[in-house]
């Protein structure tokens, strides 16, 4: 049997049509897509100096973070949508997606004067960063789980947490057009935290939603 049709089957056996994972994420996501953005808009700016920050390095690796967590998230979500992949997929694409994050890091260790770490680590306003980047990943968040709802994920917990990614990596990159915390010491605890906190409902959730 093909793994297409498996996975058919296995939906039709749940009493849900028989659309793959993708099609309906092709749709939901850019509807998803519309309302962080007007979350954005109402509860947000760009900031003032977004052109300007837009050529220097870390404005860009924070950019490129953000969207590589959102992009690798994507991809494993709908890996995992399929029967036959396995969670460890989970573990081989991190590294991957935190390539331009710890790139940045690195150069950052290099760069920046190590009595200046702890003031860039903590920036301004961090809580304000684990709260929003999260409300903007809701609305992500719920399609990838319902276009998980049309696949047959191995692990729900596990692919629940794909989402999760996915959606705060989403979160953190139209969040990153107002932020003014550039360093990647503040990325890696304050934005990565933000994602985490969005990975860990999306397992939550997934637990219960995404069982067979």
């Amino acid at each position: 049997m093909k793994t297409d049709d498996l996975i058919s089957g296995l939906v039709a056996d749940q009493g849900r049509p028989p659309a793959r994972a993708q099609q309906i994420l092709a749709v939901a996501l850019p509807l998803a897509l519309i309302v962080s953005l007007l979350v954005f808009v109402v509860e947000l700016r760009i900031r003032a100096d977004f052109l300007t920050a837009l050529g220097t390095w870390r404005y860009l690796f924070k950019f490129a973070t953000a969207g590589s967590i959102a992009l690798f998230g994507l991809v494993l979500l709908l890996e995992m949508a399929r029967p036959e992949q396995s969670v460890r997929r989970v573990f081989l694409w991190l590294p991957l997606a935190l390539a331009p994050l710890l790139l940045s890091v690195a150069m950052e260790m290099v760069m920046l004067p190590t009595d200046q770490w702890g003031a860039s680590a903590i920036g301004f306003y961090p809580l304000y960063c684990l709260c929003l980047v999260p409300a903007i990943s809701l609305a992500p968040l719920a399609a990838g789980l319902y276009a998980m709802r049309r696949g047959a994920p191995q692990s729900p917990t596990m692919a629940g947490a794909a989402a999760g990614f996915a959606a705060g990596g989403i979160g953190a990159f139209i969040y990153s057009v107002h932020c003014d915390n550039d360093s990647p010491f503040y990325v890696a605890i304050w934005y990565l935290g933000a994602i985490v906190i969005v990975t860990i409902l999306g397992a939550l959730i997934g637990r219960r939603v995404l069982r067979w």
